[in-house]
């Protein structure tokens, strides 16, 4: 992920709109105190800047790693059934494909953390792979627990006081290249792009 994050195409895309929803729901977010939750590699909050405000959290001790490699200081190794902040500690917070991870046990305690560190009227863009018949070697290769369907999601999202204000499949451009990605040109690494 850290090699192809900024070029690969579905990467690009994802980060696009993420950012997308955030100029939507949160017109200021530049000066909001922002949480990414399950940062990975960095990339998102490499574009997030303001590292006095914003704060990245992951599990994985190489995620940690490849983000100091990025020249992040703003992140810290955390567990996201128990994130190490205060209540209402954020304006905003971003889940960017983590929700469906084997390390992520309870879902809904999950969703509940996130709720509890949002500040009243704050904003979660959260995203996760759809439909289970996209089920594929590259979701064995990211450890793919589990992918939502839309009325799944409502339902998750509800349960934990959270008010929808948008709730679509939005790489719906993309699916036909997803699904032609996984049905005839996926990698023999099983993944959807080559590993070095």
């Amino acid at each position: 992920m850290f090699r192809v994050e900024e070029t690969h195409w579905w990467y690009r895309a994802q980060h696009r709109l993420i950012f997308q929803a955030l100029e939507a729901e949160l017109p200021d977010w530049r000066e909001k105190q922002i949480a990414d939750i399950g940062c990975g590699t960095g990339a998102i909050l490499q574009q997030l800047g303001n590292p006095e405000k914003n704060v990245g959290i992951d599990l994985a001790p190489e995620a940690i790693s490849f983000c100091r490699q990025r020249g992040l200081n703003n992140v810290q190794q955390g567990d996201i059934h128990a994130l190490p902040f205060p209540d209402a500690s954020f304006d905003a917070v971003i889940s960017s494909s983590v929700l469906y991870h084997e390390w992520v046990r309870d879902v809904e305690g999950a969703v509940r953390e996130m709720y509890r560190v949002l500040r009243p009227g704050g904003v979660m863009v959260v995203n996760v792979p759809a439909f289970p018949f996209l089920h594929s070697p590259h979701d064995e290769a990211v450890m793919t627990a589990r992918r939502f369907r839309k009325r799944e999601i409502r339902q998750l999202l509800e349960k934990q006081n959270f008010k929808i204000r948008r709730l679509t499949y939005w790489t719906t451009f993309l699916f036909p290249l997803a699904v032609a990605a996984r049905t005839f040109g996926g990698s023999k690494m099983g993944r959807d792009f080559e590993a070095e």
